[in-house]
C-alpha cells in the first residue's frame, strides 16, 4: 500500500485522536494505514481548517502527554527515575509551548490612550498675557 494517501475526513479524524491521546505525529506516520509524514505535511500547509484542527489536537496532546508523565513519575523506581525525569521535562517544555497556561513568559496587555486637546471655548479661557495685566516689558522686571 502506498504511503500517498489521500487524506479523509476518517483518515484526518484517526490522525487527530491519537495526537489527543499523545502520540507524535512521526509514530502516527509509521503506521501502514496511515498516510507518510509528509504528505500530512502538505495537508496542513495546504488546508488551513486541517492545520488548525491539528495544532489544537497537539495542545490537547500536551497535556496528556504531561499527565502521563506524572503517573510513570509517581510509578517510578531507581532503574528507571533519570528517564522518567527526562520525560517529566520534555512534558514541561512542550507544555509552555503549546499551551498558554503553562507559558515561560508572562504576556500583560494594556491599552494606554491619551488624547490632547484644546478647547476653544472663550468664555471659560482668561487671558493672562503680559499686555492684560499692565507689564509692558518683562525684561525691565
Amino acid at each position: 500500500m502506498s504511503k500517498e494517501l489521500v487524506i479523509t475526513k476518517t483518515i484526518a479524524d484517526k490522525i487527530c485522536q491519537q495526537l489527543m491521546s499523545g502520540i507524535p505525529l512521526a509514530r502516527i506516520s509509521k503506521d501502514k494505514d496511515m498516510p507518510g509524514l509528509t504528505r500530512i505535511y502538505k495537508e496542513i500547509a495546504k488546508n488551513k481548517e486541517f492545520s488548525n484542527q491539528i495544532q489544537e489536537c497537539r495542545r490537547i496532546g500536551a497535556q496528556s502527554y504531561i499527565e502521563q508523565a506524572m503517573d510513570e513519575l509517581e510509578h517510578a523506581d531507581n532503574r528507571n527515575i533519570m528517564i522518567v525525569r527526562e520525560k517529566v521535562q520534555l512534558a514541561k517544555w512542550m507544555c509552555s509551548k503549546l499551551i498558554p497556561v503553562y507559558g515561560d513568559k508572562q504576556e500583560i496587555k494594556q491599552e494606554t490612550k491619551i488624547e490632547i486637546a484644546w478647547n476653544n471655548n472663550n468664555k471659560d479661557v482668561i487671558d493672562v498675557t503680559a499686555d492684560e495685566v499692565g507689564i509692558t516689558d518683562l525684561a525691565k522686571t
